[in-house]
């Protein structure tokens, strides 16, 4: 996949979103100081966890970064795994629904704890994360990979 991908705040995801998706364009984190951000014609992905003080440095990003003119392709949002997404985080991220093309949210996958990034594409992945990591690769304009390329990937493991 040639997305590239920014975190709004720092231990988002990125790197092992970067990883799963198959993507070298791991920009790190967002910054108050992000003016703009080059993508050279590939989809912008930005990524946060689901916390309420996530869910504020997203505001910060998305209003950043659309500020400048970039145009954001998907919001990813992925689950820290305590529980369900905090209210405040919810309304938050409504805010910012119309000025990014889409939103998806990446369930918390318990592998990807004991995994160094750069082996996350080797942990298996609940149905909702293949289900997420399809809708991204959507987002981004790709195709769905083939039937066979998932079930090997699968088998593998």
């Amino acid at each position: 996949m040639d997305a590239v991908l920014l975190g709004c705040h720092g231990g988002a995801g990125t790197s092992t979103l970067a990883a799963l998706l198959g993507t070298p364009w791991d920009l790190g984190g967002y910054t108050p100081q992000t003016r703009q951000v080059e993508t050279f014609g590939r989809p912008l992905l930005l990524v946060t966890r689901d916390s309420a003080p996530a869910s504020a440095r997203t505001v910060e990003a998305v209003t950043g970064l659309s500020g400048s003119g970039a145009a954001i392709s998907c919001l990813v949002i992925v689950a820290d795994g305590s529980g369900p997404e905090p209210r405040e985080a919810t309304v938050r991220f409504r805010l910012v629904e119309d000025r990014v093309a889409r939103i998806v949210r990446f369930p918390f996958v318990a592998g990807l704890r004991y995994a160094d990034t750069a082996d996350a594409d080797k942990v298996r992945l609940p149905r909702k994360a293949e289900r997420a990591l399809a809708e991204i690769r959507e987002a981004c304009g790709e195709r769905e990979p083939e039937a066979s390329d998932t079930k090997g990937r699968e088998e593998s493991q």
